[in-house]
């Protein structure tokens, strides 16, 4: 961590604050376990590039409304300029990290944030967020995989019905890396980079990203609380749609030198994402 990062904790949570750990970041932050007399928080430093993706004001607007809804923990500093955040540790583990976890706690509190009173100032508009990245994956290179053309293709025939679909707040990330099991059994979001509203059934999909299967398990016990029309076909259409945001942006950032910085093989994750697309279109035939 860099001195002037130090300084800032130091002066935020305590003269005493120390860095305990890293954690494993994605593509959007680096991120620091670190404690203090005051308690342990998390420090997060966000990359350059993922600040020209986030909306910070509404980021933060969205962590507070889910923090008075009991599903995440409280921010305590937040620059939105730089996207540097100070937020309370969760105890527990990220999805990620376990081989067993609850579908059915997991979809409630998916429902919490979704029946919400409250809503985000802005939509997520997934499918113009899809063109943009494609445009600017094409001032890198003119030529992607066959397939991202033909799912491209499949995500605008099938533009009018998703944008038909009722909205509510959404976490637009809800990845297994952002919902932490924590020791007292509950589940709580982080990471509302992405947060607005949207078709809930967005959610379910961003689950599926490492595997298709565990979207559809979830979706399965989603529907048990509450009704849902087109469950299976817009999880499908949503996981394809956001296999191909993940594929582009992993286009971009593999042309702008970024895998050499954080160590990543952003060709290799931009592969993953376009099976991922492959393996939900199968669920529409």
């Amino acid at each position: 961590m860099k001195e002037e990062n130090l300084k800032l904790l130091k002066r935020k949570i305590g003269k005493d604050a120390e860095v305990v750990s890293n954690l494993v970041g994605g593509m959007m932050n680096e991120a620091y376990i670190v404690k203090s007399s005051k308690g342990k928080f998390v420090y997060y430093i966000s990359t350059a590039q993922a600040n020209e993706m986030v909306n910070r004001k509404l980021e933060k607007e969205t962590q507070r409304i889910a923090f008075k809804l009991g599903i995440t923990s409280k921010n305590i500093y937040f620059d939105l300029k730089k996207g540097i955040k100070i937020n309370g540790f969760l105890e527990g583990f990220s999805l990620n990290l376990l081989k067993k976890y609850d579908y059915k706690e997991i979809a409630k509190l998916m429902l919490t944030f979704h029946s919400s009173k409250k809503k985000a100032s802005v939509y997520y508009d997934p499918l113009t967020r899809l063109a943009n990245y494609k445009n600017e994956a094409e001032t890198h290179t003119q030529k992607f995989d066959k397939e991202f053309y033909e799912l491209y293709k499949l995500i605008l025939d099938n533009k009018d019905f998703l944008l038909s679909q009722k909205l509510t707040l959404a976490h637009n990330d809800a990845q297994r890396s952002n919902i932490v099991k924590c020791d007292d059994g509950t589940y709580k979001f982080i990471d509302f980079e992405f947060a607005a509203n949207n078709d809930p059934i967005y959610d379910i999909g961003t689950f599926g990203n490492d595997d298709v299967s565990e979207g559809v398990k979830l979706l399965k016990e989603y529907e048990k609380l509450t009704k849902v029309k087109d469950g299976l076909k817009r999880y499908a259409l949503w996981r394809i749609d956001i296999s191909l945001q993940w594929y582009l942006v992993a286009i971009i950032k593999h042309y702008r030198g970024e895998g050499k910085v954080h160590g990543f093989d952003f060709l290799a994750v931009a592969d993953h994402f376009l099976k991922n697309a492959i393996e939900a279109r199968k669920l529409l035939k």
